[in-house]
């Protein structure tokens, strides 16, 4: 039999290839989006796509621990053969999205209410963002639901079939917004329309793909069994989950402020800062591909107590992370503003989102780092590291924040990004020597 890393480039890119795919065709869809609402009369439609879209990020990052938690668990699972427990994982995190996301529907109003709130300043944004926010809000469910199925195919490393949950999903939304918008005429409501339906067929698949690798059988009993709803089996999930889950916040928060601040240079900076935000889509869907990669192959090591094996993961991981940074980069200086002149034809919001692109091209380059250790600790299950690096960075990216803008405005902004960006992949590289100690402490937990 051979060593766990025999063909490591193959092993990696066989997850983070099928990944980079999928995640980079939700940016494209993203670009699709911006283009159409872009063509319309006024920059207020694209402003209020730009921050209804960017609110119901916020409530799928801060589930994004049912993905992030899951994965780690069932790659773990994996590495010990344990169906039952992978089975068992994915029916708890499920269960989770559900009621996560009912919650969020009785509190739809209040949704709004803070959306329009925290970051419009000017009100002919308004109406177009709560028409978006009307209609989209109700994916929510598919999309919560969706992230324990992912986490389930990418920690069992079946990123092809994450795949094509992704496409399915991401071509969906781009067709139907084409044609809800273009073709109907329905404007803002259209874009939110086609992600509604996309999101829904996007979750049948995936539980198509789960019952076709994991078994009708295995799933059966997991909803079966007492043990799937004990709260003392489901202690490790709901621990990870904690950490992740204030981390997230953080992130949140972060993210949030920079919105806020980017509102507060007005409609138009606003404006050409959603346009923006696709190139930062672009950087981190695509690095997280090598993160994702690290999640099942490392978590799999750390599962098995390879600290070796782990190591290794690690280091390959950060080779070929650190090549796509540098492509991307590349790509951002030399290709961005035809781009941006593509995305938009209105002048002022053109010149604002050009003058940014040289920020933009460094931000991969920072941010590899912090993408690719994201996986590792995320295959570790290390919830508690993750909180506390997080919270370093956010208090230092908040210091960063205002006198960048204020000196610099969009372009400022962006560097205060790429401060946090820095800041995380720091914290994290000073923090996993200790990570790695922690491999050869493991045994196999129970279910």
């Amino acid at each position: 039999m051979g060593s766990p890393l025999d063909q490591p480039h193959r092993r990696i890119w066989a997850i983070a290839g099928p990944a980079i795919v999928a995640n980079s065709s939700a940016p494209i869809v993203g670009l699709v989006d911006t283009w159409i609402i872009g063509h319309l009369p006024g920059s207020q439609f694209l402003a209020a796509v730009g921050v209804g879209s960017l609110v119901l990020s916020y409530i799928f990052w801060a589930s994004g621990f049912l993905r992030m938690s899951t994965t780690g668990l069932v790659a773990q699972a994996h590495g010990r053969e344990d169906i039952g427990q992978m089975a068992r994982t994915l029916v708890r995190s499920v269960i989770m999205g559900g009621l996560i996301a009912a919650g969020v529907l009785l509190l739809a109003d209040q949704v709004k209410d803070a959306a329009t709130a925290f970051f419009i300043t000017e009100e002919e944004v308004t109406a177009p963002l709560l028409t978006y926010l009307d209609i989209r809000i109700w994916a929510v469910p598919a999309a919560l639901m969706s992230l324990g199925i992912n986490g389930y195919l990418i920690g069992r490393a079946q990123a092809k079939l994450a795949l094509y949950v992704q496409l399915i999903l991401n071509i969906a939304n781009a067709a139907l917004s084409l044609l809800f918008v273009l073709g109907l005429g329905m404007g803002v409501a259209g874009v939110a329309l086609g992600s509604l339906i996309a999101e829904w067929l996007a979750v049948l698949v995936g539980a198509l793909f789960v019952l076709r690798t994991l078994g009708m059988t295995a799933v059966r009993d997991a909803v079966k069994s007492a043990e799937t709803y004990m709260l003392s089996k489901m202690k490790k999930l709901l621990a990870v989950n904690g950490f992740i889950f204030a981390r997230t916040l953080l992130m949140i928060l972060a993210f949030a402020l920079i919105t806020r601040e980017a509102s507060a240079l007005g409609q138009d900076p606003l404006a050409a800062h959603h346009v923006l935000n696709t190139f930062m889509m672009l950087i981190a869907l695509g690095l997280d591909g090598f993160a994702y990669a690290a999640e099942a192959l490392a978590g799999a090591a750390f599962g098995r107590g390879a600290r070796s094996e782990f190591r290794g993961w690690v280091k390959y991981g950060l080779l070929w992370s650190g090549i796509a940074a540098f492509f991307y980069s590349a790509g951002f200086y030399l290709f961005g503003e035809a781009l941006i002149f593509a995305l938009t034809d209105l002048e002022k919001v053109r010149h604002i989102a050009v003058s940014v692109i040289p920020v933009m091209a460094i931000l991969p380059i920072v941010g590899t780092w912090c993408y690719l250790y994201d996986g590792v600790f995320i295959g570790a299950t290390a919830g508690g590291a993750m909180l506390g690096t997080i919270a370093v960075s956010v208090a230092v990216f908040i210091l960063s924040l205002e006198p960048l803008t204020s000196g610099y405005g969009l372009p400022g902004l962006w560097m205060a990004v790429g401060v946090f960006l820095g800041m995380r992949g720091l914290t994290q590289a000073i923090w996993y020597p200790f990570l790695e100690r922690q491999v050869d402490k493991q045994k196999s937990p129970a279910s």
